[in-house]
């Protein structure tokens, strides 16, 4: 199966997607620094996704691939709290990228369990 057709794939995407429209009218003084990395942590949970799933026959290379998008993951979470307190971004689009933080973390966690 294509990474592109996983379920988690598209809600990363999605995220991502939300991501790169909030960057994009940060202020000047944050675009920069926090937005920049999290964009670039948020891309980087495509590698990831693309490392585990053609790693589908090897578990412990899964395994550690999915621990890695894991660990991303919460990297670019703490950078979200990050910007909800310094109201870079609004109370509602935290919401919006909380619900897919949320959907994203089970789905990898289920399927690092696996």
């Amino acid at each position: 199966m294509l990474a592109s057709e996983l379920p988690v794939y598209r809600d990363t995407f999605e995220l991502v997607s939300l991501l790169v429209d909030y960057v994009a009218i940060f202020p000047k003084s944050h675009r920069y620094t926090i937005g920049e990395k999290m964009t670039n942590v948020s891309l980087e949970l495509f590698e990831y996704l693309q490392l585990a799933n053609r790693a589908a026959d090897n578990k412990p290379a899964r395994a550690k691939y999915l621990e890695g998008f894991l660990i991303k993951f919460e990297l670019l979470k703490v950078l979200l709290r990050l910007c909800n307190e310094k109201r870079i971004i609004t109370v509602k689009q935290t919401a919006k990228l909380a619900t897919y933080t949320e959907k994203i973390g089970r789905q990898v966690t289920a399927w690092k369990n696996k």
